[in-house]
């Protein structure tokens, strides 16, 4: 699935789907948003593999009963909520402002075990509002060391505050493992 066209979550894609090329791609964004994405489409018309735009309420099986479920579709890709059992966690790869305005600021979606911030933390898509209504048990944040753009924004981390929290500049990479029931975590180092 490419939840998100923009350049970082397409980059590396095209040679990974000429090593494991899928049997078909969902698709959320628009297609040509820069030239990674343009390169990923031309590279899976290339190997024959059908692209199926991704529309709210899709849902992916993905056995067990675990579930992946497109909540939103936006010009920046899908929001994207990963369900097994009493496991939920919120993938917020393409939230914008009407993102966040259909899903009632999170609280059509409720409370959640984890949540991954939006734009490495951008301030105006992390909300008082937002991170309240989904109270995330734990809230993951991607972010290069010394963000030349200055993330995260200095409200989102006062947003924050109190929450657990695990920052991919501080902590390296993170591993979340659930059985549905418990979640574990380990880091590579912070």
């Amino acid at each position: 699935m490419v939840a998100s066209p923009r350049e970082e979550q397409v980059a590396a894609l095209p040679r990974t789907v000429e090593r494991f090329p899928p049997a078909l791609v969902l698709w959320a964004g628009p297609p040509n948003l820069c030239r990674d994405s343009r390169f990923l489409q031309k590279t899976l018309a290339e190997l024959h593999i059908p692209i199926v735009p991704a529309q709210i309420g899709q849902v992916l099986d993905l056995g067990d009963g675990a579930r992946l479920e497109v909540l939103a579709t936006g010009r920046l890709g899908a929001i994207l909520l990963l369900t097994w059992e009493n496991f939920r966690l919120l993938l917020p790869l393409g939230l914008d402002f009407e993102g966040m305005e259909d899903l009632s600021m999170g609280g059509d979606i409720g409370p959640v075990t984890a949540l991954l911030l939006a734009d490495s933390g951008f301030g105006p898509l992390s909300p008082p509002e937002w991170i309240a209504n989904l109270n995330p048990q734990l809230i993951i944040l991607s972010v290069a060391p010394g963000d030349y753009s200055g993330l995260p924004s200095p409200e989102t981390i006062e947003v924050i505050k109190g929450y657990t929290l695990l920052r991919t500049d501080i902590n390296g990479w993170i591993h979340i493992t659930t059985d549905g029931i418990q979640m574990w975590v380990e880091v590579e180092g912070g």
